[in-house]
């Protein structure tokens, strides 16, 4: 998903259960809970900000009253009505609107400042549309409630630009539909959509363990204290369409072509646009064939097809950092076995072992395994977890 240049806060809220709440901009303007405010589960999106009662969310960045912002936020009342106040200087100098809502249902808030012109959405409808003289200094959200609120708030941004009608609208709508990227391309851009998939999120298989079947037990004996896990396997049903039959051609083949470059290609997919995306790193090795039927003029063309990947390495911890131009983050790690770290630009680095951690009675041992039993490494290997020795 694009980064919106004009994002200055973004609070999805969906960070662990801590008293930090991260900044999902550029600006990264980390919160801090306090007095009793904390994370619920009972969200629009993953998780929300739960008042409390009297809880606070204290964040650095402050409404930037004096120039052009649009604040978005979801918010489920917790009771029936809910209003805003926008404050200006002098005594009893404000402007207060108040609106009946369903009780405990999430409701969308935008509140827009273009100028000296001030315009609320509700649910994407205009509520209010104000003009004044001078410009505000405070905006408040409220409820009935006189000791404290127990509102949910979920999903806040800030932009400092007044969107647009159709831009709110946008910024509204639930993302329903899912975004596959492979490198940095959306899948759209070659006119490929799918239309299913499997081995996304699904229970990896396991490597086939150290098994021994003794003749004077039942059953078998099988090592399940180190389960190690074979490769991914990721189906995606697609279906490609083109204005004409030589777009479609170029199209087809543009496509492929990017999962038949040296190295993994990774493969991102966004299945809400507010949460981390699923990253894999991936090759295809069957290929495929793309079904169609062509046609006898110009017209649209259609075609469908099943694109095979693997992912070698399935096991993996993804990180994101998020940062302003210039900003830098620092990763110390240590491991004893080969480790693959990719960057998401197309490059890896490969951590290799210490020479210090190389155990000198293993390596005898396997030696020793290999020319005594004539097994392969991947046996031998098995043996020496089985019987507990550390590398």
């Amino acid at each position: 998903m694009a980064i919106d240049t004009n994002l200055r806060l973004h609070f999805p809220f969906d960070d662990p259960d801590d008293t930090t709440v991260y900044d999902y901009s550029q600006t990264r303007e980390d919160g801090i809970l306090s007095n009793g405010a904390y994370l619920s589960k009972d969200a629009k999106f993953g998780k929300a900000l739960a008042i409390n009662g009297t809880g606070e969310c204290q964040v650095p960045t402050a409404i930037p009253f004096n120039s052009d912002f649009t604040l978005l936020m979801y918010v489920r009342p917790f009771l029936g009505r809910i209003g805003w106040l926008l404050n200006f200087s002098g005594i009893n100098n404000y402007i207060e609107k108040w609106e009946d809502v369903q009780l405990r249902q999430w409701i969308s808030l935008v509140f827009v400042k273009e100028g000296s012109k001030f315009t609320t959405y509700l649910n994407s409808n205009i509520v209010q549309e104000i003009f004044f003289d001078s410009n505000p200094i405070g905006l408040s959200l409220n409820d009935e409630s006189l000791y404290g609120t127990e509102a949910l708030i979920d999903e806040v941004m800030m932009f400092d630009k007044a969107k647009t009608f159709a831009e709110i609208l946008k910024l509204n709508e639930d993302k329903k539909d899912v975004e596959y990227f492979v490198g940095n391309r959306n899948f759209k851009e070659f006119g490929v959509h799918v239309s299913g998939s499997s081995g996304i999120i699904g229970m990896l298989e396991r490597k086939e363990p150290l098994t021994v079947d003794w003749d004077s037990y039942h059953g078998v004996v099988v090592d399940t204290k180190r389960p190690r896990y074979k490769e991914r396997i990721i189906t995606l049903d697609c279906f490609i369409e083109a204005s004409s039959k030589t777009n479609f051609v170029e199209w087809v083949q543009l496509f492929m072509s990017q999962f038949q470059k040296p190295d993994t290609q990774r493969l991102k997919i966004e299945y809400d646009g507010r949460t981390k995306p699923l990253y894999y790193e991936v090759f295809s090795q069957s290929g495929s064939d793309v079904e169609k039927n062509w046609t006898y003029d110009n017209d649209l063309m259609v075609g469908t097809f099943r694109l095979t990947l693997i992912e070698p390495e399935p096991v993996k911890r993804v990180i994101r950092h998020i940062g302003g131009a210039g900003s830098t983050a620092s990763m110390t790690l240590s491991s004893h076995k080969l480790l693959n770290i990719f960057w998401g630009d197309g490059t890896k680095t490969v951590v290799k072992c210490n020479k210090e951690d190389f155990n000198k009675e293993v390596g005898l041992a396997q030696c020793f395994l290999k020319k005594c039993l004539d097994c392969s490494r991947k046996d031998i290997q098995k043996l020496i977890d089985s019987a507990d020795i550390q590398e």
